[in-house]
This record gives C-alpha cells, sequence and structure tokens, in this order.
C-alpha cells in the first residue's frame, strides 16, 4: 500500500496530523498498536492550560498560545465536515491561589494582558459567585474565560472521522513490526511492515507517544521519553453547580455535559504499571473533598488511569526532522498537553510536510532537516 504520509500512532495529536494533512490533499494512511486514543490520550482531561500558563513568556508558552487560539477554528471546521456540534467547556479556567502565590502571579497577569487576553485576579467573594461550594480559605484565584476544555476521546473520533472523510485510511491493531530503510545517509524508510499491512510512504511521522521510544532506537535514533501516571475519577454530584473547570495545584475538577465531572488528575513519576492504586486514589479523594465538600456524597461512575510520554533532558513536546533521516518526522513527547498542542502540532507537522519548513515555531534538536 502506497501513500504520500503515513502517520504512526492514532491519539488526539497523530488524527490531527492526519486530518491537516488530508485537507491539503495528501493520501494519508494511520496505523496503531492499539485502538484509537487508548494511550496517552485517553490519560487526559482535556483541560487546555493555555492563558492561565503559570509562565510568563518563552517559547513553550508561546506554541501554547498559537495552538489554543486554532482550538475554536479547528472545531468549527470539525463541526462543519461532520454535520454534528462537538462538546467543548467555553466557561474557561479558575486557578485557586494561596496567599503566597498571588504575588508570584503579577508578571504574569501583565504579559497576558499586555498580549490581549483576559486573565483576571479574583477576590474570594468574586470565587464564590463565579463557582459556589468551594473551599473557604482561598486567598485568591486566577481566572481564565479564554481557556477550554474538551473531552480528548471524541476529539480524537471526530478528526479520524473527519480525516477518512477526506480520504485517510485507518488500521488499528496492527503494531509495526519492521521498518526498512535505505543503506547510505540521510536515511529514507522505505517500507513499514504491521502483521497485514505493507506500507511505502513520501513521508513517515512518528507520533506513537511512549511507544515512539522503541521505534526511534530501532532506526538509531534517541527519543528518551518518562511515563508518568495519572488517574482520575468520574462522579455524579447533584446539586454542584457546575461552571468553569477549577484547578487546585494540580487538581483539576472537570464538569462535563451530563451532569458529571472529572476529578483528577495524579502525576505520579515512580509508577510503572498504568493499574489503579488505591492510595493515589484515597489522597485524590481526600483532595477534592477538601477543595469542595459536597463531594462526599458523590456518586462514583468512571475511573482511568494511565502514563503520559515526558521527554527525558530536553522541552516537550518532540517536533521535527529525525536527524539523519530524508523522510521522518516525529511528534511525541507532549506530556500532559497533548490535547491543547494538537493543533499546533498537526500545523507544524503539515507545513514540513508540504515545504519543508515551517514558521510557527524554532524546532529545537529535530530541525533543521539534516542531510
Amino acid at each position: 500500500m502506497n501513500c504520500d504520509a503515513l502517520v504512526i500512532g492514532c491519539g488526539v495529536v497523530g488524527c490531527a496530523i492526519a486530518y491537516e494533512l488530508s485537507a491539503a490533499g495528501l493520501s494519508v494512511v494511520g496505523i496503531d498498536a492499539g485502538d484509537p486514543a487508548a494511550g496517552s490520550t485517553g490519560a487526559a482531561l482535556g483541560v487546555l492550560v493555555g492563558i492561565s500558563s503559570r509562565q510568563a513568556g518563552g517559547e513553550t508558552v508561546q506554541l501554547r498560545l498559537k495552538s489554543l487560539e486554532q482550538f475554536d477554528p479547528l472545531i468549527a471546521r470539525l463541526e462543519e465536515d461532520l454535520g454534528r456540534s462537538l462538546p467543548v467547556n467555553r466557561r474557561g479556567i479558575l486557578k485557586l491561589l494561596r496567599e503566597e502565590e498571588v504575588e508570584a502571579w503579577q508578571e504574569t497577569l501583565a504579559a497576558r494582558r499586555q498580549a490581549g487576553y483576559r486573565l483576571d485576579l479574583l477576590s474570594p467573594a468574586e470565587v464564590g459567585s463565579l463557582q459556589p461550594g468551594l473551599r473557604s480559605d482561598l486567598a485568591a484565584a486566577i481566572y481564565s474565560p479564554q481557556d477550554r476544555q474538551v473531552q480528548p476521546k471524541l476529539l480524537t473520533q471526530a478528526l479520524l472521522e473527519a480525516a477518512q472523510r477526506k480520504g485517510s485510511r485507518f488500521f488499528f491493531h496492527q503494531p509495526v513490526q519492521k521498518i526498512q530503510r535505505s543503506s547510505d545517509p540521510p536515511f529514507r524508510l522505505q517500507t513499514v511492515y504491521t502483521p497485514a499491512l505493507t506500507l511505502s510512504a513520501g513521508h513517515v511521522i512518528l507520533a506513537a507517544g511512549l511507544g515512539s521510544s522503541p521505534l526511534a532506537k530501532e532506526l538509531g535514533l534517541q527519543v528518551p521519553l518518562q511515563a508518568v501516571k495519572g488517574q482520575a475519577l468520574r462522579v455524579k454530584a447533584p446539586g454542584i453547580p457546575l461552571g468553569p473547570v477549577v484547578t487546585d495545584a494540580d487538581l483539576h475538577l472537570v464538569p462535563l455535559g451530563d451532569g458529571s465531572l472529572w476529578v483528577g488528575s495524579t502525576v505520579e513519576f515512580q509508577a510503572p504499571h498504568p493499574e489503579p492504586t488505591l492510595l493515589a486514589l484515597q489522597d485524590l479523594l481526600a483532595r477534592a473533598i477538601r477543595l469542595c465538600p459536597a463531594l462526599a456524597e458523590a456518586t462514583l461512575l468512571e475511573h482511568w488511569a494511565g502514563h503520559r510520554p515526558r521527554p527525558v533532558g530536553q522541552r516537550a513536546p518532540i517536533l521535527g526532522w529525525a536527524p539523519g533521516y530524508a523522510n521522518l518526522l516525529i511528534a511525541t513527547g507532549h506530556y500532559r498537553n497533548g490535547v491543547l498542542l494538537a493543533p499546533i502540532s498537526a500545523a507544524i507537522l503539515r507545513d514540513l510536510v508540504l515545504k519543508g519548513e515551517t514558521a510557527l515555531c524554532d524546532l529545537g534538536p529535530f530541525a533543521p532537516r539534516q542531510g
């Protein structure tokens, strides 16, 4: 099977790349070792922390803001392509602060406002009016009404379906078994083999999350990624007004359109297996109930646990040309911002495939193309 672009990995980033490339008129094939959004995309709450990011500036912040700006247009395009609406929480993010944190936010508040974004510092009384029922010992809060929250699996499915309508083909439960490349540098990936497919592509995009590391190693590349575990609970909590996403340190309360909300998620650096652990969940529940006491009466509906890919020794994400290769690109290591950075990652990879370069960001260690 021949195509213009082969995307290895069909999480939210891989499906966004497939969608943008197919929209540009390329023939695209996507493959995944499992189901769509079954990896790190399935271990995400879809909270798009862009404007309310703590850092005042820098390349990582600019990448987040550029991607956030693309989200509403992307959702509008998908809704037009699919003929249905997609769930998006446009009530923003409410980030609770302790007294010692208020002064540290002043530089970020000024930077966002100067850039034309709305970012408000709220008093405890204003917090209570916006989201009643939270703990009473608040010092202040940051409110970002332009930040968003989406449902990662539904967004991934929408990207996949829209890409299919533009001609993309996807194959699941097809792990890469062997990759054949040319003998001399700059190397070209010539053929990719899975249990049922033999694939040749003009460009190959490695977007397989944690699975990118072993595949890259087979090609003589170092893409070191650390698996960081996260867990969350979905609960039904009648009587709790559902407004913006509420963040308290690393704890999120994420309201969903059906009256339930996600409570999560943990950040566990020494957790080799993605199975749920009672100790982490106990801590999660205790923190959630302290934040919103009414959650003590909530009903448990669902739970997830999974790993996110965190780059080791370099910034996240890893985007760009693979050194020494003429037709291999990397799009992985998005850590906790894969959903937020999916639109900008897809736009960057589209530019690289079509034009060989991009003006959207400084790609760091994987750019420019070597050879």
